[in-house]
């Protein structure tokens, strides 16, 4: 009965939150995305700072929120949402035809088994476009983003997130995309047998607007 009433908890507490997300998309982002699979959704929001007055071109800030599930985590029997803010930074990369580069910097925050996890991951982005005669763009995208000990804060010692898709711009702003990833954190005083634990780790597919 206890394990229900936290459940049910839980549930409410990301249909809210998911629900504030919707609702600031529907008036201020400038890209809203849901990726799902049969077990997981994954919210995000990015505003393009350069239609917001800021005199930097390519700069995104945004927020993500991922109601992660124990089945997609390894050594986790009780997970709550990875919560996060981003800033990056795309440019075309000059001589490379259809190839764009990022640096960001992001926020995250989540609590599994007890445990509260916080880090501060740098990281890398990758968009390149498919010199391919199909009916659509096709984009193949990934990112890499780490944070060593002294990023990584409460009772954890390291970050690591890994995420490669495909983007097919199937009709103008819209956009499908099919992908991979994994997030695994580290712990210094986890109760499971192993420190080492994975957040995350899932295919999935999404939807993305572009404004």
């Amino acid at each position: 009965m206890q394990r229900t009433l936290i459940d049910t908890r839980k549930y409410y507490d990301e249909k809210n939150i998911f629900g504030a997300l919707i609702v600031t998309s529907a008036f201020a982002a400038h890209q809203v995305e849901f990726n799902l699979n049969d077990k997981e959704v994954e919210g995000q929001v990015l505003f393009d700072l350069s239609k917001m007055g800021v005199p930097l071109e390519g700069a995104y800030a945004g927020a993500r929120i991922l109601n992660g599930d124990e089945r997609n985590s390894d050594k986790i029997e009780d997970i709550s949402p990875l919560k996060e803010v981003s800033f990056k930074v795309m440019r075309p990369v000059e001589g490379v035809a259809g190839l764009s580069l990022g640096l960001g910097i992001k926020g995250e925050y989540t609590k599994f088994d007890g445990e509260r996890y916080s880090a501060i991951p740098l990281g890398l982005e990758a968009d390149m476009k498919l010199p391919l005669a199909t009916p659509f763009p096709l984009h193949i995208c990934g990112a890499l983003y780490y944070a060593p000990s002294d990023l990584v804060f409460q009772d954890g010692i390291k970050y690591l997130e890994v995420r490669t898709y495909l983007d097919a711009e199937v009709i103008h702003h819209g956009h499908i995309e099919v992908g991979y990833r994994n997030i695994d954190p580290d712990l210094n005083n986890h109760t499971v047998k192993s420190h080492n634990v994975t957040y995350n780790e899932a295919f999935y597919c999404g939807l993305r607007l572009d404004f």
